[in-house]
């Protein structure tokens, strides 16, 4: 797994890699210039205009000159601007600008209102451009004069930006715009990736995301003891390993979704269908009578199972799960007392692994700590709306600390929590999470968190580790929704388009677990 640290911790492992094993603080930037550097020549190579490097007076700045002396030593016209005085340089940019001025790099210095007219003058007669302005650092909003040059910069969408470490303006923990930002074509990042490049917005304005070796020594990372990571199809193989030796259906598990109400019947058949795709052995629908009936001509391979007349009942849901490996509730099912009542029953009284989801989630509001005293593993799968409603927060808040919020009610109530939505959240009960940096807006149309459930009851069906099950089963959705896009483009893309793809996405890993195996 690819680890996401916070601001604080990267400037921990800096220290420590300077302080403790030695490492100079220039050779760390000269590294870092030159990966830069190494960005910074490709778009200019594509690109034929002069290259203009952006610097602010911190060390994120000194990254920047230092790609600057590479490039002019590599042929590539470039010059510098430092926005702000000479005086304001840290030790070790002050050090990189004395050693770029002597090997003749052109460097100005400007600040106020000259320092706006400088950078549209230099952006007037330059292509690409090195964003070395505020990096990683940043933690207030961007002001005043400095605020009107990222303006100006994120305007000019004909220069192709190389970010350094960070887009400017964007904070490295939460990847909220700090008043202003600019939008990269690449960001090169050091070392390892920061929090901010995998929330929204601040992946988007991350461009493609370059992660440089800079030479602090990876064995340190356990100091910082990183608590979230990109979830990376490494999960994929583990939740999906080749299938050998043999098996019959019941080998991998049994699946009851209950859901559904006669006139939204749909919501169970996506989520069955989507498990079936996943692997699961056998899987079972259960709803009202009504339901059942108005799925019967449409089940194929699924089963379909009456739990009551108007409603499903505790009582039939918990005589079924006797012989079923996990559950999968919520879809469509009605968010009111009765439905609260059924599914605070069922999970209590059950021993078997439990994705909750939609109606389900919807019923149950603010009352959830009792579901620590589970003796099963449980998934929640809501939508910011959904978290809101659980956390008693307002749905604006909920977004503007997605993490923080989905550690918080995963911590408090034992659970595993994915937080559906641009760059997924999932949060487990050790207070560690994964962010999902795949899927697309195309997604956003009904019936694909439904798809998502089907696929985390089909995992946790099949005896994959909750951890592992929600992981992996945010990925392979998301995976699939951006095969889709790439078939059907994004506006079109349908939920059973999804289904479509899940099992090239399965199919996949599985080849490259028997590749590895064979290698």
């Amino acid at each position: 797994m690819v680890p996401l640290l916070t601001r604080a911790q990267m400037v921990a492992l800096d220290r420590h890699t300077i302080d403790e094993v030695g490492i100079p603080a220039l050779v760390l930037m000269e590294t870092a210039g030159r990966k830069v550097a190494d960005v910074a020549q490709e778009l200019h190579d594509q690109d034929g205009r002069p290259v203009l490097a952006l610097a602010g007076t911190g060390n994120n700045g000194g990254d920047a000159v230092v790609a600057a002396r590479h490039l002019q030593e590599r042929g590539v016209p470039v010059s510098v601007l430092v926005l702000g005085r000479q005086d304001r340089l840290t030790e070790d940019a002050a050090a990189q600008v004395r050693m770029a001025d002597r090997l003749g790099v052109s460097i100005e210095y400007v600040d106020g209102d000259a320092a706006v007219r400088a950078a549209a003058a230099r952006l007037s007669r330059s292509g690409p451009v090195i964003d070395g302005l505020f990096g990683t650092g940043l933690t207030r909003e961007v002001e005043g004069w400095r605020r009107s040059v990222v303006e100006r910069l994120a305007a000019a969408d004909d220069h192709p930006v190389v970010a350094v470490d960070i887009p400017s303006g964007v904070d490295a923990d939460s990847g909220q715009v700090l008043g202003a930002a600019v939008p990269a074509e690449v960001t090169v990042t050091f070392q390892f990736p920061k929090l901010g490049h995998a929330h929204y917005p601040g992946r988007a304005l991350t461009g493609t995301l370059v992660i440089a070796d800079i030479g602090i020594p990876p064995s340190r990372l356990p100091l910082v003891d990183p608590k979230v990571h990109i979830v990376s199809t490494a999960r994929l193989r583990e939740a999906f390993p080749p299938r050998t030796g043999p098996s019959h259906k019941g080998s991998y598990g049994h699946l009851l979704v209950v859901g559904g109400a006669p006139d939204r019947p749909g919501a169970v058949l996506l989520a069955g269908r989507a498990a079936l795709r996943t692997g699961a052995g056998l899987v079972t629908v259960g709803s009202d009578r009504t339901t059942i009936e108005r799925l019967s001509g449409h089940l194929e391979a699924l089963m379909g199972i009456t739990l009551g007349i108007h409603r499903a009942d505790a009582d039939a849901v918990l005589a079924t799960l006797q012989t079923r490996t996990a559950l999968a509730v919520g879809p469509s099912l009605p968010p009111d007392w009765k439905t609260r009542a059924m599914v605070k029953t069922v999970l209590s009284d059950s021993r078997v692994p439990a994705v909750v989801d939609a109606g389900a989630l919807a019923a149950l509001g603010t009352d959830t700590e009792w579901l620590s005293e589970r003796g099963a593993p449980t998934v929640l799968t809501p939508h910011p709306g959904e978290m809101a409603r659980l956390t008693g927060m307002d749905t604006a808040a909920v977004q503007g600390d997605r993490l923080g919020v989905a550690l918080a009610l995963a911590q408090q109530c034992g659970v595993h929590v994915v937080l559906k939505g641009a760059s997924t959240v999932v949060a487990h009960p050790d207070g560690r999470a994964g962010i999902v940096v795949a899927g697309n807006p195309g997604m956003a149309t009904g019936g694909t968190g439904d798809v998502l459930t089907g696929m985390i009851g089909a995992l946790l069906a099949q005896g994959v580790d909750p951890t592992v099950a929600a992981e992996a089963g945010a990925l392979a959705h998301a995976l699939a929704g951006d095969r889709a896009a790439d078939v059907h483009g994004q506006v079109g893309l349908t939920a059973p388009d999804l289904i479509d793809h899940i099992a090239a996405v399965v199919r996949t890993q599985a080849e490259e677990g028997s590749e590895d195996e064979s290698g």
